[in-house]
């Protein structure tokens, strides 16, 4: 079908809040080969799920309400455009035995210079979403960054994993992404929204 293609153009759009997986945590003990000359060194391990840490945060939280304000109606938008291209593709293709060749013709020149407009807005809209998620992700990294390095050397944790890494295995215990975002809201309080225009 002439506008199957456009509904993959989407998917991105429709992600925006989407989130990282979190894995549980790892305990791991490394031990010295010669144990009777040396002690076992113990390593602590924690694993953390960066993304859905920093989008849970109140810094995170109001940053993704703003772009989901911004680019919400553009994405209803795109959806309604998308419905318009698969009701003219049906429309076409239930037409081909009744309709004269002149009205097919037309109709499809209509159908595929729209559908060439609709994929170039999505992909513009698709670029601005990421740009967008990539600034909010910057902003918020610098300030993590702080928050899992004090918290690691406060409790003694020697290594500290991104969810997103694969990871064969972790024990729940480990598991630090919802202390890393209640250390993240008490050393960044997030600024209340601005109270709109005409209320006091």
């Amino acid at each position: 079908m002439l506008v199957s293609e456009s509904r993959e153009v989407l998917v991105k759009l429709n992600s925006i809040v989407i989130g990282a997986a979190i894995l549980g945590a790892v305990a791991l003990s490394v031990h010295s080969q010669n144990a009777a000359a040396k002690p076992a060194l113990a390593a602590k391990v924690a694993v953390v799920g960066m993304r859905d840490a920093m989008l849970n945060t109140q810094d995170g939280k109001q940053a993704m309400a703003v772009m989901q304000a911004k680019f919400d109606p553009m994405r209803i938008g795109m959806e309604k455009r998308q419905a318009e291209l698969q009701t003219m593709a049906e429309q076409l293709r239930k037409g081909a035995a009744t309709m004269a060749a002149e009205a097919q013709q037309k109709l499809s020149n209509e159908l595929a210079a729209k559908k060439k407009s609709f994929d170039r807005d999505a992909d513009d809209l698709n670029t601005e979403v990421e740009q967008e998620d990539g600034k909010l992700m910057q902003d918020l990294t610098g300030k993590m960054g702080g928050v899992i390095d004090e918290y690691a050397k406060q409790n003694g944790y020697t290594v500290v994993m991104d969810a997103a890494q694969p990871v064969l295995w972790a024990a729940e215990t480990a598991n630090i992404t919802s202390d890393i975002v209640k250390l993240y809201d008490s050393k960044h309080p997030a600024a209340k929204p601005a109270a709109p225009a005409g209320k006091k």
